[in-house]
């Protein structure tokens, strides 16, 4: 099977990539005239009728609401897919001991003689009962994991080390894009890149989780930064991640061009449409389906492992000055295990994902469909706000503009491909 499975994989990706390469370096040319039409819609039309013109101060609130929607479903998404997963991720199971006074003995006899208490304290008899109950973990739900956050920090305990986040994301995109440009390596250099950057920013990631799930250190940020030779526990793990990550994005689009998902056009699903054809439809929507389904198996499969490894490993190698803000049992994650010994790394990468059990992975995944399930809800609001924003100022004008920027924008984008090539 894992032959079979290899063929297949393989011949997917040749045909992936290959399609994608014919995509990207060749346009038709009655597709490129028709963008070049749609480029010049919205200025005809305004030239010939002042009122089809869109004014500057009539998107206003358009603007306002996006820019408003973009931020609250980023706060949401750190706040729930970063903080609180994080949390999640290293969080272990706590028991709370419940004490209850030991019940008195039982006589047959009403009259019986009471017994005598003993003599020395080491012949004294338990008199209390305790019995260990497993506490419910405090990220099981997002509001008690908010209440959490908020008796530590206030408002800002649920944007936990978002400098730090900004400095680490601002450095890997700084640095990725310069390299990108000065060896223009293609999709797998590209990824080659990431990879790379990600491994040499790998203490400033395990600094942004440590800011994210532990108290704040007493020493400036710099000072507190991991030590250098803590760098070897987690370079397995960034790897996996980075690894994970790419995977994320490269097997959507070959499995994109590889059902020919690029070439599929509107008209073939409103004839299918029309002409009753189920089974037609039916593959089509198969063939639309596939690449969401890749994306969230690789996801699921690849992606969440890696990054809980990753996690849990920076959550052990915190600094003993320092508690987490959660229960986490690092003991049980490290043990008697020598992290400088040889081969230790290997040992704790597989430990940290198999010391975080099923109910735990049940909770997190929980955890991202709810985040999701929230940002939807924000954005369905925010798409009604602006489609009524959008009518009350004229939608047709609106659209006529849209449809001219996007053509401008394939137009250019046609254009630089050309000049690459």
């Amino acid at each position: 099977m894992a032959g079979v499975h290899g063929q297949v994989l393989g011949h997917l990706v040749r045909r992936g990539v290959s399609a994608a390469q014919e995509h990207f370096t060749s346009a038709n040319d009655a597709y490129v005239q028709q963008l070049q039409q749609d480029a010049t819609l919205y200025d005809t039309k305004a030239d010939a009728d002042v009122n089809w013109e869109v004014r500057s101060y009539e998107m206003i609130p358009i603007i306002i609401t996006g820019f408003i929607t973009l931020l609250v479903v980023a706060a949401i998404r750190y706040s729930i897919g970063e903080v609180m997963a994080a949390l999640t991720m290293i969080e272990s199971p706590s028991h709370m001991a419940i004490i209850s006074d030991k019940p008195p003995a039982y006589a047959d006899s009403p009259d019986a003689p009471l017994e005598k208490e003993p003599l020395m304290p080491s012949e004294a008899e338990a008199d209390v009962e305790v019995m260990l109950v497993n506490s419910k973990p405090i990220t099981s739900k997002i509001s008690t994991t908010m209440a959490h956050l908020y008796k530590i920090d206030g408002f800002r305990g649920k944007f936990r080390g978002a400098r730090v986040s900004v400095m680490y994301h601002l450095l890997h995109s700084v640095v990725s894009n310069f390299l990108i440009t000065v060896f223009d390596a293609g999709l797998v250099g590209n990824s080659l890149i990431y990879i790379f950057v990600s491994l040499g920013l790998a203490r400033v990631h395990m600094a942004w989780t440590h800011a994210m799930i532990a108290t704040d250190s007493p020493v400036s940020f710099w000072r507190s930064m991991p030590a250098r030779k803590q760098c070897k526990a987690i370079l397995l793990p960034t790897l996996a991640v980075a690894l994970a990550e790419q995977a994320t994005i490269i097997f959507p689009i070959i499995v994109a061009f590889a059902v020919g998902l690029p070439d599929m056009q509107s008209d073939h699903v409103v004839k299918a449409a029309q002409d009753g054809e189920g089974c037609q439809m039916g593959l089509l929507a198969l063939r639309v389906l596939a690449v969401p389904a890749t994306l969230i198996f690789v996801a699921v499969a690849v992606l969440l492992p890696a990054t809980v490894t990753l996690t849990r490993i920076e959550a052990a190698l915190l600094p003993e000055d320092r508690n987490t803000i959660v229960p986490f049992d690092r003991e049980a994650l490290v043990g008697d295990l020598d992290l400088t010994a040889r081969g230790s790394s290997k040992a704790l990468f597989v430990e940290a994902w198999r010391s975080f059990d099923s109910a735990a992975r049940w909770r997190l995944i929980k955890l991202y469909v709810k985040m999701v399930a929230i940002e939807l809800s924000v954005v369905f609001v925010a798409a009604h706000v602006m489609v009524a924003e959008m009518y009350i100022i004229g939608g047709e004008k609106i659209a006529l503009l849209a449809q001219s920027l996007s053509a401008q924008a394939k137009l250019a984008g046609i254009e630089a491909q050309a000049v690459a090539n």
